[in-house]
């Protein structure tokens, strides 16, 4: 009988644990209501097409990846370009992790320099 207490006091100092973190869970870091498409001077369409042809070229190299992924990855290098090479702030704008900003901007240019070299 103790061991059913005991374990009905587990679950529920478990269940206060899960709701008290529940909420930061469902933060949204912070944002730009920026237009990419105005700053970086490219289209839409434009931006699809060099995030298919990424996709194709990580592709090559062994890392599958969905276009939705390589159409963030894309845009994150245009915005890049266009606010002038300040990825901790672009980052933060985008709600990535400063390392993981460089490596997505570094595969990109990595892309970028591979296809201008053909």
């Amino acid at each position: 009988m103790a061991m059913f207490f005991g374990a009905a006091a587990i679950a529920v100092g478990a269940q206060r644990r899960v709701r008290r973190r529940h909420p930061n869970l469902l933060r949204t870091a912070c944002g730009s209501m920026e237009d990419v498409y105005l700053s970086s001077r490219l289209s839409e369409q434009q931006i699809q097409t060099l995030a298919r042809e990424f996709a194709e070229w990580l592709d090559r190299r062994g890392v599958r990846t969905s276009l939705g992924t390589s159409n963030k990855r894309v845009k994150l290098f245009a915005l890049y370009l266009a606010r002038g090479g300040y990825y901790h702030q672009l980052g933060r704008a985008e709600g990535l992790s400063l390392s993981a900003t460089a490596l997505y901007l570094h595969q990109v240019a990595e892309f970028f320099a591979d296809e201008a070299s053909l």
